[in-house]
């Protein structure tokens, strides 16, 4: 585990990334993601979707808070993922 500047870091190195972003900067962290995270490596959300991107797999925590889990490359959605 590594706290830093979650935008200066380049996250080729890492097989997961965490996040718990506002819905807002997700945008800018799924672009981050595909330019520099490689093939096989995972992209964890907590509470928020990649609205049109399928996630591999949408876990409950036990407060009932959603984790998606997404493994790169990212693929598009074909649909609503939400309410998984």
């Amino acid at each position: 585990m590594r706290r830093g500047d979650l935008w200066a870091g380049h996250w080729a190195a890492y097989d997961l990334v965490y996040l718990f972003q506002r819905p807002e900067s997700m945008p800018r962290a799924l672009a981050k993601a595909r330019a520099e995270m490689r093939p096989g490596a995972w992209l964890a959300s907590l509470e928020f979707e990649a609205a049109g991107w399928q996630p591999q797999q949408v876990l409950r925590c036990p407060d009932g808070r959603p984790l998606w889990l997404y493994r790169l490359p990212l693929r598009a959605s074909s649909g609503g993922g939400a309410g998984r």
